[in-house]
């Protein structure tokens, strides 16, 4: 077993994993001339010299490196001279890194980075969507050394052996996406990703990412998504190996260093004791992201930076949780399916299990109404105006709560409570970029607007009115 996993640049990161089954580290610039799978504004500001210190410590420890150049789309440039100008100092620049891999998803790539870097082994990345035989023995001929297969032909087990039956090239598989199976929109956001770390691109870095917004919210109303994401569990490598797939690749380098690395070592132990979400891309926890600073990394033009929050925010909104132990055998069942010819509602296998396994923190609603206001607010245009100035517009579950909360209150303060906990609360909205105050802007309203002494009994009147105070309560702790 060979695992490929995305580096940060953290030079901790190649001493935490020197005794793991890590053979491979993957990453690149925050953005540059031909872009990559995931925006600059959520990656770490790095230049070249800090690319270079890292490579360098990566290779000290016996690992190799795989620089990404793997966007679908550069709006034509690459047949023009000015492009392959900069491009060949680029490639320069990177065989000076002496990479083992460079990942490419456009055939013409293929050829260019061949020519300036013969040495350097060419992986085909999985936004190629290399999905027949014929396409992988295509790309073999072409001299493309690596492939890494979407994750939607994971339990195509009829297809993987067919694959290793009759090419030669090595193949990784993705571990740990959580994307939907056979996403509509997986082009799309590839191309969208594409482009939001090109150096010379209009939009500069920045990504409103609508399309995982639009999984997430697909996710909240159908959970049974989640197990029919093609993900593959520690404890399940073992089946891929027999069929001849040693190399797996995890993903995600948006993470923190101390998760990237327990992700590393779970696989590498074959074992994982836990949610099974926390091991993959879904955003079960904020602590385990470095979270991007919007106020630095957005222009206003693009997108108002306190707005850019709520939608990063809303992308942790659907809380599961899936005992990954409770899965063992639920991917034999798919050792004679071929899912991508079967309607789902009519085999039911994945809805059946997660009706088991899945567990979905509730309530979900408030988060559906706020993608849905989202949403809107995107098709109308409404999203890229300041909400400074908006007029409030208040949930009847807002109202409700902010009645009982007054309610409690002595008697002698209601009259002076109940005005300064509805002003706060429609600040606390607008804060969010949204004219809609909710029940949490009233929650955490209520305890701002309570002498700190006695925000205690503020909590307890939320707690008895059966609102999840964990949130507020990890604030008040934190002062």
């Amino acid at each position: 077993m060979k695992l490929s996993v995305g580096t940060n640049f953290d030079d901790r990161l190649p001493i935490l994993l020197k005794d793991s089954h890590v053979d491979v580290f993957y990453g690149k610039l925050s953005s540059d001339l031909v872009g990559g799978g995931r925006p600059t504004f959520a990656l770490p500001t790095i230049d070249r010299a800090r690319v270079e210190e890292h490579v360098k410590l990566l290779h000290a420890y016996g690992f190799k490196f795989n620089y990404l150049l793997n966007a679908t789309c550069l709006d034509n440039l690459e047949t023009t001279k000015d492009f392959h100008y900069r491009l060949r100092e680029l490639l320069e620049w990177i065989g000076t890194l002496q990479p083992e891999y460079v990942t490419v998803s456009l055939p013409m790539l293929i050829d260019m980075v061949r020519t300036a870097l013969p040495d350097v082994k060419i992986s085909l990345s999985t936004f190629a969507n290399v999905n027949t035989l014929r396409q992988a023995q295509y790309f073999e001929e072409k001299g493309v050394s690596e492939i890494t297969l979407p994750e939607s032909r994971n339990r195509d087990f009829a297809f993987l052996e067919s694959l290793r039956k009759n090419t030669r090239c090595d193949y990784q598989l993705i571990a740990t996406n959580d994307c939907m199976l056979d996403c509509p929109m997986r082009q799309n956001h590839a191309n969208f990703q594409s482009h939001a770390s090109q150096c010379n691109h209009v939009t500069d870095g920045f990504a409103l990412d609508y399309y995982m917004l639009r999984c997430t919210e697909r996710k909240l109303q159908h959970p049974e998504e989640l197990l029919k994401s093609q993900w593959i569990r520690p404890e399940d490598m073992y089946i891929y190996e027999e069929l001849g797939y040693h190399k797996f690749k995890l993903t995600e380098r948006m993470k923190t260093t101390e998760k990237i690395a327990a992700t590393a070592q779970s696989y590498s132990e074959r074992k994982y004791e836990g949610n099974l979400l926390s091991l993959l891309n879904s955003r079960m926890a904020e602590a385990d992201f470095e979270m991007p600073n919007f106020s630095k990394n957005i222009k206003e033009d693009f997108a108002p930076s306190d707005k850019m929050r709520q939608v990063y925010r809303l992308l942790f909104s659907f809380q599961a949780s899936i005992d990954n132990e409770s899965l063992e055998g639920f991917l034999e069942g798919f050792r004679s399916k071929r899912c991508d010819r079967m309607d789902c509602d009519k085999c039911g296998y994945c809805a059946e299990w997660a009706s088991r396994t899945v567990s979905v923190a509730k309530p979900g609603d408030e988060a559906l109404k706020e993608f849905e206001q989202l949403f809107a607010a995107l098709a109308s245009g409404s999203f890229f105006e300041s909400a400074a100035g908006a007029k409030a517009v208040w949930s009847a579950e807002g109202e409700s709560l902010l009645e009982a909360v007054i309610g409690r209150k002595p008697e002698f303060i209601r009259d002076m409570a109940g005005p300064e906990i509805r002003k706060k609360s429609e600040e606390l909205a607008a804060a969010r970029g949204s004219a809609q105050v909710l029940r949490q802007d009233v929650a955490k309203a209520n305890v701002l607007c309570t002498p700190a002494d006695f925000r205690m009994f503020a909590l307890s009147d939320l707690r008895a009115l059966g609102f999840d105070t964990a949130e507020l309560d990890l604030e008040e702790a934190a002062g």
